[in-house]
């Protein structure tokens, strides 16, 4: 176990979350932007969220990534895109197990690094976090697009999170820029992005998932951005889970 991790593990662990979990069960906690909700994920592809009551409110089951895309070459001729998920590429993982370089471009076409939607982009931001680090859209980019400092092992609710304070440079490239994980906001005159006030943010050892984020201050009386408490990992979830439909209807 790292108990004194560094700037550039902390943003090694950001990237490797496609490839550190299979299932994950959590509840994200209200928040000033968020209801609380139940959420259990299987990759590839699976999903089912339930309200604070136990209410269905989404269900995915898997498909096939990038299904109604198509390829046109440069001959002209067209063919379905062949899609693939993260677990279908090979990363470079460093001496610690997290990933120091994303796969290449050869092996990464038309990969779909998105877990299952829900409500807005923070969503999948937040079980991918890679903006932490990089461009969430260039990934043979290896620019940095954020200041960390602070960076140190605590817990969160219970689970080993390591703990930076973050603040995007105008750099900063958000899986979507309305709702990005990150304060600030995107200048599209000047077609970039606007830094705001530095977060304490805080990812999860053993998923890379974002687990907070927050103003700075172990005292702060602000409500989290984003604060979410991790139940299981890797555990069996048998496709009852996630058949049935989609969003439910609302109660009567």
């Amino acid at each position: 176990m790292i108990t004194n991790p560094s700037v550039e593990q902390f943003r090694r662990l950001a990237q490797s979350s496609p490839w550190r979990w299979k299932t994950v069960e959590f509840e994200l906690l209200p928040s000033r932007h968020t209801l609380p909700v139940h959420a259990w994920i299987r990759r590839p592809g699976n999903m089912r969220v339930e309200d604070a009551k136990g209410k269905v409110v989404e269900r995915v089951c898997a498909g096939v990534p990038f299904a109604d895309t198509v390829v046109q070459y440069s001959n002209g001729a067209c063919s379905p895109a062949e899609g693939r998920w993260p677990s279908d590429t090979s990363p470079t993982f460093d001496s610690d197990g997290l990933v120091s370089a994303l796969p290449s471009i050869t092996n990464s076409w038309l990969v779909d690094y998105d877990d299952p939607f829900y409500e807005n982009y923070q969503w999948i931001a937040m079980l991918n976090p890679i903006e932490l680090t990089r461009s969430a859209h260039d990934h043979s980019s290896t620019e940095t697009v954020t200041e960390l400092s602070e960076v140190r092992a605590v817990e969160h609710h219970g689970r080993p999170a390591w703990q930076a304070t973050v603040v995007t440079t105008n750099r900063y490239d958000a899986r979507c820029e309305c709702c990005a994980l990150l304060s600030g906001h995107y200048d599209f005159e000047a077609d970039r992005w606007v830094p705001g006030p530095p977060e304490t943010v805080r990812l999860d050892v053993q998923t890379g998932i974002c687990a907070y984020v927050g103003s700075p201050g172990d005292e702060s009386t602000t409500a989290p951005d984003l604060d979410l408490t991790i139940i299981a990992v890797d555990a069996r979830m048998d496709d009852h889970l996630f058949t049935g439909g989609g969003r439910a209807e609302e109660a009567t």
